[in-house]
């Protein structure tokens, strides 16, 4: 959920942000790759027991937050174009592998969704450098919106499963409706 939070609130920032200039553009782009890669890391350190965390998974987010500090400290259109098509890619195709690798899990499709959306805003990053911060922002405020739907939807199911099909004993199902 936390990553859908990121996700939605970056989302909606590129849309209501009229005329976005570099400085916001490395401010809030920096900000999202910052703070989704440290979602992206503690998301999948949880995933829950038997999972296994690979060195891979740890490229994936080191390089969101890597490249969320370099477009911080760096305020260019052309440092957050290669620098977030770069760590969205990567985490994106290690998302995706990761969901394929894990197919019986309940999360695997929602992986397989996250790393094609972040694989796809990754590769049109680069093609939409030169038309500016608006279009920039308006292509990684897409995939982030998408990603928000798709890991806020994912989040919310599992907190319903896990109520609806907890024990008596955990107080879950003493009530009329056991989600709320």
């Amino acid at each position: 959920m936390a990553r859908a939070v990121v996700s939605a609130v970056f989302g909606l920032v590129t849309i209501f942000w009229r005329e976005p200039t570099t400085p916001v553009l490395a401010v809030a782009g920096g900000s999202y790759l910052l703070l989704g890669g440290a979602g992206y890391l503690w998301t999948h350190r949880t995933l829950g027991p038997g999972v296994r965390i690979t060195p891979l998974t740890s490229v994936g987010g080191g390089l969101l937050l890597g490249a969320g500090l370099v477009c911080l400290v760096v305020v260019d259109t052309r440092t957050f174009a290669v620098a977030g098509a770069a760590a969205l890619a990567v985490a994106g195709v290690v998302e995706l592998v990761r969901g394929l690798a894990e197919r019986p899990r309940p999360e695997a499709r929602d992986l397989v969704l996250v790393g094609v959306i972040g694989l796809g805003t990754g590769a049109i990053l680069l093609f939409v450098e030169q038309l500016g911060p608006q279009a920039l922002l308006g292509v990684s405020g897409g995939g982030a919106l998408l990603t928000a739907v798709v890991l806020g939807i994912a989040a919310l199911s599992y907190r319903h499963d896990s109520a609806v099909s907890a024990s008596s004993v955990q107080g879950a199902q003493d009530g009329p409706d056991p989600v709320n």
